[in-house]
């Protein structure tokens, strides 16, 4: 098999475990209990009897679209696709009665452009979502509202949430094992030790907590947290809130390299049955220079370091959801998308210095075309 290729993985059956979630540190994610508004988003599961006849019905919707220039739209029929073979339980019926209430094309092209900016590139980009088109179903605008009502003042980022993540992970990167370099140039420089950059990587990205100049939460915001919640409903019972971004179990320490894999979706850790043991899934764009830095074992056990036994560890319904988000991207197209999308608009930024020239000769049409590409603004990760 070639090393930029990994056998295809089937849609994994739902978690028989939870990660046992802790709410009395601050480091920890709010138990469901304390979460506000969470009735008001309904989780759609249906029986193995009746999941069938759904996925048929939105499989034929899907197959019944007629390309007419819409933009991007020769993704459309592989991406819904691939969200209904790998959504979780909940998630995937959601997105199923979407597809099947979608009766004219445009309503059908409308949910699937949804899914870029609401979705797929705050999670894959790490910037701000974008602007998103308002759903065609009156529902989901209420859920909006009902999680608008649920968000509080946006985080900060934490140094805190740096600290106790490097302290829980002995200042080691999770995957490789390498030793923080600041870390390891205090213990004296050891020669038999291997080190590189570590950081501290959120699983849910921090800007789904962050916005500025706003006393309430922006609509885009309030959106992505919608179908995030949707899609993916063992993030909502997990307790992951704006409140609860910088806790550590939405936490890792990555080398510098593998935190940048991660956040791209070529790195990915799949939960297993047995507590806190993960596989390690590569994607064909994980580089090829890194692979040969990593573990020959593809499974990883996250523990606590000595003297960080009462920290929270990585959750288990977050990896999920970044997992399947990563299989969803890969098999979709989608990430390709999105990557040519900012290489485009880098380039663009490029021939110019990021400023309009004083003669005139700036390409304003071509910088509008690619920032405003599915409506998003021209927002880089921060």
């Amino acid at each position: 098999m070639s090393p930029s290729k990994r056998k295809r993985s089937s849609p994994p059956p739902p978690l028989r475990r939870s990660a046992r979630l802790r709410a009395s540190a601050s480091s920890s994610l709010p138990p469901p209990s304390q979460q506000r508004g969470r009735s008001t988003l309904s989780t759609d599961i249906e029986s193995e009897e009746t999941w069938p006849r759904l996925r048929a019905a939105a499989t034929n919707r899907i197959g019944r679209y007629e390309n007419q220039g819409r933009p991007n739209e020769g993704n459309l029929p592989s991406a819904l696709t691939a969200f209904l073979d790998w959504l979780p339980d909940g998630g995937r019926e959601s997105m199923a009665r979407d597809i099947i209430d979608a009766t004219t094309d445009d309503q059908l092209h409308t949910v699937f452009s949804n899914l870029l900016p609401a979705l797929a590139m705050p999670m894959k980009t790490r910037s701000r979502p974008g602007t998103i088109i308002s759903s065609p179903h009156a529902r989901r605008l209420q859920s909006v509202e009902a999680v608008a009502a649920t968000l509080d003042q946006p985080s900060e980022r934490e140094k805190e949430f740096r600290d106790k993540c490097m302290e829980r992970d002995g200042y080691r990167c999770v995957v490789t094992g390498h030793l923080d370099t600041g870390t390891w140039v205090r213990r004296g420089r050891p020669e038999d030790v291997y080190f590189a950059p570590v950081e501290a990587a959120h699983i849910i990205p921090f800007s789904y907590a962050s916005w500025r100049n706003f006393a309430e939460p922006p609509p885009h915001i309030s959106t992505a947290w919608e179908v995030l919640w949707r899609c993916f409903p063992g993030v909502r019972r997990a307790g992951m809130t704006v409140e609860s971004i910088n806790s550590l179990a939405n936490g890792l320490s990555l080398r510098n390299s593998v935190h940048c894999a991660f956040g791209e979706f070529a790195i990915a850790f799949r939960p297993t049955d047995i507590p806190n043991v993960y596989e390690r899934i590569l994607f064909s764009d994980f580089p090829r220079l890194e692979r040969d830095a990593l573990p020959e074992s593809d499974r990883i056990e996250f523990k606590r370091a000595p003297g960080a036994e009462d920290t929270e560890l990585p959750s288990a319904a977050l990896l999920d959801c970044h997992y399947r988000l990563a299989e969803i991207l890969n098999a979709s197209g989608m990430a390709g998308m999105i990557d040519e999308h900012w290489r485009r608009l880098e380039d663009l930024k490029g021939r110019t210095g990021g400023m309009l020239r004083p003669d005139g000769g700036t390409d304003v049409g071509g910088y509008l075309a690619v920032a405003l590409w599915e409506r998003i603004p021209c927002c880089l990760a921060e």
